[in-house]
């Protein structure tokens, strides 16, 4: 029973919850509203009543500030309370919803003192269907003041009296821009109306998008603009017909552009934006400019809300910035995030993220994404990562990668990794390209096209059985060997060596190559742990191709044998081909021994 009333209160208050909840939602939307109203000649507070019992709500008001007994008329089809208030009250009344009341406020204008600011509120409309579009931006460049409309296409935006020249700009993701001026420096409702971007048909020829090169040299199709002053924006606006000749849609310019770049955007560098920011950095495609900025964090800064729209010359960033574009220095303590291109000074404690190119120096403790090309240096103690191109000096404690072409060099105590490498070289653990035009250097490098590669098979007067495999380029290539004599009596059980050589076409299928290899020798019996003879090989061989991937080899070596032990070679009673010694036959008193033998085998070929 105590189970069945403590479930029966926990529903109840869920329930209670989701009425609040779904009364406030409610709420919210008062003067969001559509009714249809047609009143001649009327008192005001006849007017407001008949609104209320349309919309579902009741007014507040002070008789004494507003004057509810003047007459008015409005013919209203459709539209919002919101819309109808503002033709009523022509910006002289303020009104805001509290639960299910709209409470109106007369606007006081102070007789004295001018005020500071003033707001421009409306709504954007589709001027082609009407449709009050969510989501566009409205911003003004001196400010740096933006507003986003809301679900409603409602917006409203603050603005300083002081400014000279105020122009609002208006920009919609697949509408043409509009330009405003603005005259007067009070609070007004604007309602702005945007044309879908499509393109016009001139005189049968191909329809052109209107192109510019940005300040980062990318040249983009970009869309119209249209430029208009607050005359154009009549009060009776909100009730009219939406009118405008039908246009022939056409595939815009830039598609290929978008694809590519806001693909980046959204998937990269967005991702560390507000949702305001998101949805500036969609709509705007205009560059502005600043010579500083400094940030908390992507939205908390002197470039507000329009930081992904702003390249700056000097950038600081207490936590993490976001930005266009960095001309000359950026400074993080954790993350720097660019949505275009570096150029100068770049340096992070944590990570930098750049959406396009870096030209000068980045460097970050942990983590480099550079999507485009770098032409400078970039460093981090972790992980490089560059999206298309290196011309410069890339360093890395755990790995580089170059997805396009390397010019320059790889340095890593991990991997390197470098799609094409056409000048400098690759240093590192383990690189790979995918073709390369010169040596790397490493424990192991591994080249797909134009690399050399050979797995073969040998004996030798040391071990009966040897494979090896060759990887690298034909300069200088990597060796990784083992030998065996199997559970033959006085001979080394197994031999596992390294080295290097390199390799000389000789023409009609012949060639030569010359390899130095250091080997750890086993003996049967023999502890790991008391392993202590080294052998040491430099070997020159003739290889003939008989084939496209098949080739035989034979060739001279000098070995060099040391060990800790001595009499470890019996010269008696050594089996397979007899080595010219040198410095002499040893006998069992030697620790260190020396001779000139030979090797002959097979090889498949890259």
């Amino acid at each position: 029973m105590a189970a069945n009333s403590f479930f029966k209160h926990k529903t109840s208050i869920l329930f209670v919850w989701l009425f609040l909840i779904a009364g406030f939602a409610s709420a919210q939307d008062l003067l969001e509203k559509r009714i249809t109203l047609n009143v001649t000649n009327r008192p005001l507070d006849e007017t407001l009543q008949k609104i209320g019992d349309l919309g579902g709500f009741s007014f507040s008001y002070s008789p004494d500030m507003v004057d509810v007994k003047v007459r008015v008329s409005i013919q209203a089809n459709n539209l919002s309370v919101r819309e109808i208030l503002t033709t009523l009250f022509k910006d002289k009344v303020s009104f805001k919803e509290r639960r299910r009341y709209i409470i109106l406020q007369k606007i006081e204008v102070p007789k004295d003192e001018k005020p500071e600011n003033f707001n421009l509120n409306g709504y954007i409309i589709d001027n082609k269907t009407g449709r009050k579009l969510a989501n566009a931006s409205i911003y003004e460049s001196a400010t740096l003041a933006s507003a986003v409309s809301n679900q409603y296409g409602y917006y409203k935006i603050r603005l300083p009296v002081s400014l000279t020249a105020v122009r609002l700009e208006v920009r919609k993701e697949d509408y043409i821009g509009k330009t405003i001026s603005i005259a007067s420096r009070e609070d007004k409702y604007l309602q702005i109306k945007l044309n879908p971007d499509t393109l016009k048909p001139l005189s049968r020829k191909a329809a052109r998008a209107v192109s510019i090169k940005d300040s980062l040299h990318h040249k983009v199709a970009i869309p119209q603009f249209e430029v208009a002053s607050e005359a154009d924006f009549g009060a009776d606006t909100i009730i009219g017909q939406v009118g405008g000749r039908p246009e022939f849609n056409m595939a815009r310019e830039s598609e290929k552009f978008r694809t590519t770049y806001r693909k980046v955007q959204s998937r990269v560098v967005s991702a560390f934006a507000s949702a305001k920011q998101a949805i500036h950095t969609r709509n705007i495609e205009d560059t502005l400019y600043q010579q500083f900025q400094a940030s908390i964090l992507p939205f908390l800064g002197t470039n507000h809300e329009l930081s992904g729209n702003i390249i700056n010359d000097y950038s600081i960033n207490l936590i993490a910035g976001y930005s266009l574009g960095v001309n000359k220095l950026e400074v993080g303590s954790v993350l720097n995030v660019v949505r275009g291109n570096v150029n100068g000074f770049q340096l992070a404690g944590f990570s930098n993220i750049v959406g396009k190119d870096v030209s000068g120096f980045q460097y970050a403790n942990v983590l480099n994404i550079t999507l485009g090309s770098v032409r400078g240096f970039q460093g981090t103690n972790f992980i490089n990562y560059i999206g298309k191109n290196l011309r410069g000096f890339q360093f890395a404690g755990v790995g580089n990668v170059v997805v396009g072409t390397l010019e320059g060099y790889q340095l890593s105590a991990g991997y390197n990794y470098a799609h094409t490498v056409r000048s400098g070289h690759q240093i590192g653990f383990v690189n790979y390209a995918d073709s390369s035009a010169t040596v790397p250097f490493g424990l192991f490098s591994y080249v797909r096209n134009n690399g050399y590669r050979r797995y073969e098979f040998s004996t030798d007067e040391f071990n009966y059985f040897n494979t090896a495999y060759k990887t690298g380029v034909s300069a200088f290539y990597n060796i990784f060997s083992l030998g065996t004599n199997g559970l033959v009596k006085d001979k080394p059980l197994l031999t596992m060596g390294y080295g290097f050589g390199t390799a000389q076409n000789l023409g009609k299928g012949w060639g030569i190559n010359a390899d130095f290899t250091g080997h750890l020798v086993i003996f049967k019996d023999e502890p790991l742990e008391d392993v202590g003879t080294g052998l040491f090989k430099a070997t020159i061989a003739v290889e003939k191709k008989l084939g496209k991937q098949f080739a035989l080899f034979a060739g001279p070596s000098v070995n060099v044998l040391t060990s800790r032990h001595s009499g470890l070679m019996d010269t008696e009673k050594s089996r397979g081909l007899n080595p010219i010694w040198l410095c002499g036959r040893p006998d069992d008193s030697r620790r260190t021994y020396g001779w000139v033998g030979v090797q002959a085998g097979i090889r498949f070929c890259n």
